[in-house]
C-alpha cells in the first residue's frame, strides 16, 4: 500500500492507538513504524500469531514484560573501554531477567499455540550474565559491598576513618575556645573534607588549611591540622575504591560484550513479541474478528468498523458522553 493511501486512511493514527497497547518502548517504537504487507503468506502468519496471542492473553494472562527497556545505548557503553556505569548494568540485568520471564511464558504455553511457542527460540538464555552482573551490581546501580574482597575491605576502612574524622571535627565544636572563633557552631563539608566555619577576623587562630571563603567574605572554612592527614588518607582510600569499582565494571563489560550481538538480537525479538501482544490486546479490547485471506478472491467487508471511529466511540464512553448518531 502506497504512502498516499496510508495517509488517506489515517494509518498513522491507527499506529498510535496500537502503540498504546505496547508494554515497553521496544514494542511502541515498532508499532509506530508498522506497515501493511502485500505478501499473502506473511499476512496469514501475522494473523495466526495475533489470533494465538489473543487466546494466550485470554486464557493465561498478559506477558510479563516488567523490567524490559531498550538497552541499546547501554550495550554500546558496556564494551571494554566504553565507560559503562553501574546504572547501565542495572538496566541490562533488569532487561535480561525480563527476557527470561517472557521466554518462560512462551515456552509454557500449550501446544495448541505453536506460533507463539516458537517465538521463544528468538530470545536468548542469559542466566550466566544475570548471575555475573547481580554478583557485582545492586538494583540501584551501586557496586555491591561484597563484589570483591578488596572493595569490601576498602569500604570498611573508609567508614571507620570517616567516623574517626567526624569524632575529631565534632570534638572541636565542644571546645569552648574553638566555638568562640566560629561563625556558627556547625560542621561543613567541602569536597570530601570536613571543615569549620571560622569568622574571618579569627583567621589564623585555628591552625589548619583554609579551603575557601564564604560569598560575603565574612567566613573562611578551615580544615584543622589534626584532620588534614586523616582526610588525605581518606581521599586515598576513596580513590582506591573508585579504581576497584572501575576494575569490576570493566570485567562485566568484557563478559557482556562477548554476547552483545545475541542480546541485541533478543531485543529485536522482544520488540516483535511486544508488538504482537499489542496487536492482540487491541483486537481483544474491541472484539475484532480475524479476516479470511484469499489471494484471488474479491475484497469484502462485512459489518466493518473503522478503527478510528471505534476509538472515538470508546473515548466518548470513557468520558460518559452519549454516542454520536
Amino acid at each position: 500500500m502506497d504512502s498516499f493511501t496510508l495517509r488517506k486512511v489515517e494509518f498513522d493514527a491507527v499506529r498510535r492507538i496500537l502503540a498504546r497497547y505496547a508494554s515497553c518502548s521496544l514494542g511502541k517504537s515498532m508499532a509506530l513504524r508498522i506497515a501493511p504487507s502485500r505478501n499473502p503468506p506473511v499476512i496469514v502468519r501475522w494473523l495466526e500469531q495475533t489470533s494465538q496471542m489473543v487466546a494466550a492473553i485470554r486464557d493465561v494472562g498478559l506477558l510479563p514484560f516488567g523490567g524490559v527497556t531498550d538497552i541499546s545505548d547501554a550495550l554500546v557503553r558496556a564494551k571494554p573501554g566504553g565507560g559503562a556505569g553501574g546504572e547501565d548494568f542495572s538496566a541490562i540485568v533488569s532487561t535480561l531477567k525480563g527476557f527470561a520471564n517472557v521466554r518462560a511464558y512462551l515456552h509454557a504455553l500449550p501446544e495448541t499455540l505453536p506460533a507463539l511457542r516458537e517465538l521463544a527460540d528468538g530470545i536468548g538464555n542469559f542466566e550466566g550474565e544475570i548471575r555475573a552482573i547481580e554478583s557485582v551490581i545492586e538494583p540501584d546501580g551501586r557496586v555491591r559491598d561484597d563484589a570483591s574482597e578488596r572493595i569490601g575491605r576498602l569500604r570498611r576502612e573508609i567508614e571507620q576513618l570517616a567516623q574517626r574524622i567526624r569524632d575529631v571535627i565534632y570534638g572541636y565544636l565542644h571546645n569552648a575556645e574553638v566555638a568562640k572563633l566560629l561563625t556558627n557552631v556547625a560542621v561543613t563539608v567541602h569536597g570530601d573534607r570536613y571543615v569549620l566555619p571560622v569568622r574571618v577576623d579569627n583567621r589564623g587562630r585555628l591552625p589548619g588549611v583554609v579551603h575557601r571563603a564564604s560569598n560575603t567574605g565574612a567566613t573562611v572554612f578551615v580544615e584543622p591540622n589534626e584532620c588534614v592527614e586523616l582526610n588525605n588518607r581518606l581521599a586515598d582510600l576513596r580513590q582506591d575504591e573508585r579504581d576497584e569499582e572501575r576494575r569490576l565494571l570493566s570485567e562485566l563489560s568484557v563478559r557482556v560484550s562477548q554476547r552483545a550481538d545475541e542480546i541485541s538480537s533478543s531485543l529485536h525479538a522482544m520488540a516483535q513479541v511486544d508488538l504482537l501482544s499489542a496487536k492482540a490486546q487491541y483486537a481483544y479490547h474491541f472484539d475484532m474478528t480475524c479476516p479470511t485471506v484469499s489471494e484471488n478472491g474479491p475484497l469484502q467487508f462485512q459489518q466493518a468498523r473503522h478503527p478510528l471511529l471505534v476509538e472515538q466511540a470508546h473515548q466518548q464512553e470513557q468520558a460518559g458522553l452519549p454516542p454520536e448518531k
